[in-house]
């Protein structure tokens, strides 16, 4: 069962990684993933329209999907939001989401600094990937999209990483684009995919998804999609 039910994160993890893997969920696997999600979601105040993190998130701490820590609360709402937003995008395929419930959460984070000012100082930047993320999986115009990859463009160190991203969940983002600009990005970072690929990965679920995630990028570039 993908649902953890004392953590969002742990939740959303369980969920993208079935999907992530081809695996796919049942019907009812479905439909109880996303009336957990939905139930975490904030109707009133300043956060009506996000999703709660819970107790045991904040406590035991969040990753991303390929293991980078989020060190603050602040980001843990802002990535925890557009994750469980972007699962609900997917999942609203087949499973009925009550209307205007991704919209109020795309709401939310697009008046974030991240969303509004692209903003990327600390955890912004990790909050600002997701966001992207987010952003592709719900569809939103090509021109949205672009702007926020092209945010990356300017902060390139010169050997295929990124100052302040996180690479891999950068590349991971990238990979499920369909632009112009993505690819270039990518291809700016095969330099680095190469590099990492010829070390032995971490034995660890994280470890094993960054692979997949370099692989995915190299075996793109040498079918020439990139």
């Amino acid at each position: 069962m993908t649902i953890v039910s004392d953590s969002l994160a742990r939740t959303i993890d369980a969920t993208d990684d079935a999907l992530q893997r081809g695996k796919g969920l049942p019907p009812e696997e479905r439909a109880a993933v996303a009336a957990f999600l939905l139930e975490r979601g904030v109707v009133s105040g300043r956060n009506a329209g996000a999703f709660e993190p819970t107790t045991v998130d904040f406590a035991n701490g969040v990753r991303l999907y390929t293991g980078e820590p989020l060190r603050t609360k602040l980001a843990t709402w802002n990535v925890l939001t557009a994750e469980t937003a972007r699962l609900l995008v997917l999942l609203r395929e087949s499973v009925e989401v009550p209307p205007g419930v991704v919209e109020r959460a795309a709401k939310w984070l697009a008046v974030s600094c991240f969303g509004a000012r692209d903003c990327v100082v600390g955890e912004c930047a990790h909050s600002f990937i997701a966001h992207l993320r987010f952003l592709s999986a719900a569809g939103a115009e090509a021109s949205v999209v672009v702007r926020a990859v092209n945010v990356l463009n300017e902060h390139r160190d010169g050997n295929g990483r990124w100052h302040r991203f996180p690479f891999y969940y950068t590349l991971l983002t990238l990979t499920e684009i369909q632009a112009e600009p993505a690819r270039l990005e990518l291809r700016y970072a095969i330099q680095a995919c190469e590099r990492v690929r010829r070390r032995a990965p971490n034995g660890d679920v994280y470890g094993g998804r960054r692979a997949r995630v370099v692989d995915r990028v190299l075996a793109l570039a040498d079918l020439r999609l990139l």
